[in-house]
């Protein structure tokens, strides 16, 4: 997995420009005294991450996704309806 790297601010930088890092919707790091202090994230991204972490929390998704993986799982219709998808 390549490491990420996302624009830099200090605090006092991104505080100043708040309202147009908001708009930007663009991850930024910010700093204070040249360490990372903070993460401002696009909520899609922050909303990904969770999502993310949810799934890798559920033993039966991850079981069901380890599966599909390796090619052992038949394809099935989900059903978009059920938080679970019918899983």
């Amino acid at each position: 997995m390549s490491k990420t790297t996302y624009p830099m601010l200090t605090l006092a930088k991104a505080q100043s420009g708040l309202p147009k890092l908001c708009r930007d919707r663009q991850p930024v790091l910010i700093t204070t005294h040249d360490k990372p202090v903070s993460v401002l994230l696009p909520i899609e991204d922050y909303e990904a991450l969770i999502e993310t972490m949810d799934l890798l929390a559920n033993p039966e998704a991850m079981r069901i996704l380890r599966s599909a993986k390796a090619g052992r799982l038949k394809y099935r219709a989900l059903d978009l309806n059920d938080e679970n998808f019918g899983l």
